[in-house]
């Protein structure tokens, strides 16, 4: 299969054919004003068996200098897909037989089908000469930015042919097709460097079949074929229509085609008709199409302004007291048209009355009416709408954002803890704690239902935010193991008023409290918390000192 296929060109030769009786003394050029627009409005239909997908748009450029026989212009379009299903019946199941759409076309995201804007410069025969950007569309059409631009002949002639050597390969970005399936990554990364390289050939025949009111009829075919490989994969693509050139404004007017891409990759073989069709839009109707989008932008401004001022307008004592009493009524009607009133406000200083009224419905039996009360209080009650986007962010597979909430071996956990952890590199992942091993380790499980468990030490480990709910915390304190054991030499230990002072060892840490041996061989356990600050970082030294990673194992 061929991946991110472009075409570049190797040679090309445009060879004129004379006839004793021409239409015009002139050759054919591309000469637009500098400073001018202009303008096509493109359909394109690509009829396959279950489906008929069209392209739809208008596409615009501006001439930014037009001199030494060479054009500059900035490209600004994209077209528009739509399908249609034709709904085909067949008994027993789904149809055999290939499929309607090859593949290298139907999968990846074309520059050519969104807005996009490009940078060419075009010799005054339609040669590319240079671009920037890209707006391919599917089928071996090419930049969309470039299809009005046909090769003209080197001098005047009523028939010339365009006769090409091109390769195919996997990654070019450059030539006039650029890169004609596009990328089929779904994530938009490319191949370093050009690979499966094959010989095409691409033949365009042109002739002149009459001239009317400065409009020269040109009649087109093309022809692109490529010779088999080893795979047996080939793609072929003829084509047949009419052009038209204007020679006042010296640009293309129209075109109307129809092509046939046949692609053959084993023994599969699949042909799709293709329509291509373009006028140019008149510099009337395009001034009359600019200035009714400007019109439109305006409006929409102008709304959102206005809903923008609405919404942060503060309700007044009647308003307020309307509201609430909606909310009180019992009567759903005017409870959900009220609160979906309250959604929309933004106001700098909710009202906690009325956050009160609406979280009264918070768990409302009625789907829509709760969705309305959990809207508008996302709103009224700025604690909710926190507590609401943590809970959104923690249940999902998404990173989230350092709390710098560290955990160490004094740090109390729990079974079914929401924390946040690092696995590899410095990203932070939402996690559930699943068990707490002996060693001091945690595993933990990625939320939004994974079932992959991890093992972490506890330095990659952060708590959630304060405001992020724990459904599964226990009504005490952690009751989890919690013990570091080892030995320590005698020393004076403090309370954090340091009225209180014992000489004693370090037994273990266990629960939030370091147990302790006095020199009478009694044993007893002080909280963590209830010890001198000197205490507290010595003991978190002898932890970490105590659960150091030995250099020498493996």
């Amino acid at each position: 299969m061929l991946l991110k296929i472009s075409i570049a060109l190797v040679g090309c030769a445009t060879i004129a054919a004379a006839t004793p009786e021409n239409l015009s003394a002139e050759p054919l050029r591309y000469a637009p004003e500098p400073g001018s627009r202009f303008a096509y409005r493109f359909e394109i239909v690509v009829d396959g068996d279950d489906e008929t997908i069209t392209y739809k748009g208008v596409t615009k450029y501006t001439v930014n200098a037009a001199k030494d026989d060479q054009l500059r212009l900035t490209y600004h379009g994209g077209l528009s897909e739509s399908k249609k299903f034709k709904g085909r019946q067949v008994p027993f199941g789904r149809r055999l037989g290939p499929p309607s759409i090859p593949r290298p076309f139907s999968r990846p995201t074309f520059a050519g089908k969104v807005t996009t804007t490009n940078q060419i410069t075009l010799s005054s025969r339609g040669e590319v000469l240079a671009m920037t950007g890209d707006s391919q569309l599917p089928y071996l059409l090419g930049n969309v930015s470039l299809m009005p631009f046909e090769t003209l002949p080197e001098e005047e002639t009523q028939a010339w042919t365009n006769d090409s050597g091109v390769s195919i390969t996997k990654n070019e970005p450059s030539g006039r097709m650029g890169g004609r399936f596009g990328p089929l990554d779904p994530f938009g990364r490319g191949d370093s460097g050009p690979k499966d390289v094959r010989a095409a050939g691409e033949v365009t025949k042109y002739a002149i079949t009459g001239q009317q009111d400065g409009r020269v009829q040109i009649s087109k075919s093309y022809q692109l074929t490529m010779p088999v490989n080893d795979k047996k994969q080939t793609y072929e693509m003829t084509g047949s229509g009419s052009w038209t050139f204007d020679r006042s404004t010296a640009l293309p007017d129209a075109i109307d085609i129809q092509y046939t891409l046949t692609v053959n990759d084993g023994n599969t073989t699949v042909t799709v008709p293709i329509h291509v069709k373009y006028d140019r839009i008149s510099s009337e109707a395009l001034d009359r199409m600019e200035a009714e989008a400007k019109r439109i932008a305006e409006e929409r401004a102008m709304a959102a302004k206005q809903a923008k001022e609405e919404a942060e307008r503060p309700l007044t004592e009647e308003e307020l007291a309307a509201a609430i009493a909606d909310l009180r009524s019992g009567d759903d009607k005017r409870i959900q048209a009220q609160l979906e009133a309250l959604a929309k406000k933004s106001v700098a200083d909710p009202s906690p009355k009325v956050a009160a009224a609406i979280e009264a419905h918070i768990e409302h039996e009625d789907k829509k009416l709760r969705s309305a009360a959990q809207s508008a209080l996302m709103r009224w009650a700025p604690d909710y709408k926190v507590v609401q986007d943590l809970k959104k962010a923690y249940r999902g597979f998404g990173t989230v954002k350092s709390t710098d909430r560290e955990v160490d071996a004094l740090t109390p956990l729990y079974v079914g803890q929401i924390v946040q952890f690092q696995e590899h590199g410095s990203f932070w992942f939402p996690g559930e704690i699943v068990s707490l091993n002996a060693d001091k380790s945690v595993v933990v499980r990625r939320r939004a239902g994974s079932s992959r468990k991890v093992t972490v030490k506890r330095r990659n480990i952060q708590l959630a935010p304060e405001q992020l709910p724990q459904p599964n915390e226990p009504a005490s304190a952690p009751d989890a193991p919690m013990t570091a054991e080892g030995t320590s030499p005698v020393r004076t230990w403090s309370d954090a008023t340091g009225r209180f002072k014992i000489e004693a060892n370090l037994l273990r840490v266990e629960n939030g409290g370091a147990v302790l041996k006095r020199t009478d061989g009694r044993e007893v356990t002080v909280p963590v918390k209830k010890l001198s600050s000197a205490d507290q970082a010595y003991l978190n030294d002898w932890e970490a000192a105590l659960h150091a990673e030995n250099p020498f194992e493996p």
